[in-house]
Formats: structure tokens, sequence, C-alpha cells
């Protein structure tokens, strides 16, 4: 039972990053105005940027609060000598 909690809480993990990495890249595949269509409204744009890069964020701090409770719970269930 342990076992698949573990590999569910790690399936979990690398989904996050999977995720992401791609918010990251659309946000470097959209950040060059340049590249934006002509009817594109910049302010728009930019909404759109700041959101994906909140929702990144969100990723990472939420990988990082899940692999610091996964080491403290490794930390109380090991046995030293």
């Amino acid at each position: 039972m342990v076992y698949q909690e573990n590999y569910e809480k790690e399936k979990r993990k690398g989904n996050q990053k999977e995720i992401e990495s791609g918010i990251l890249k659309v946000i470097s595949d959209i950040t060059d105005e340049t590249d934006w269509p002509e009817e594109a409204d910049a302010e728009v744009m930019q909404s759109i940027i700041t959101q994906l890069a909140r929702s990144a964020a969100h990723l990472r701090d939420t990988n990082t609060r899940v692999i610091e409770k996964t080491l403290n719970n490794k930390k109380h269930h090991t046995i030293e000598p």
C-alpha cells in the first residue's frame, strides 16, 4: 500500500514537472511580439503570459512542497543504527 502511494506521488510530481515545462515553453514561444498575429491585442497577450507564468510558479511551489513533505516523511521513518 505504501509503495502504491509513493508511486502515485512520484507520478503526480512527474506530471506536474511535465506540465510546468510545457507552460514555460509556451511562454517562451509567445513572448516575442513580432510573432503575434496582427490582430492580437498586446494587453491581452501580456495577460495570458502573466497567467501562464503564475500557473508555472504555482506548479513549481506545489512540487517543492510535495518534495519537502516526502523528504520529511522519509526522515521520520528512517531507523538510524
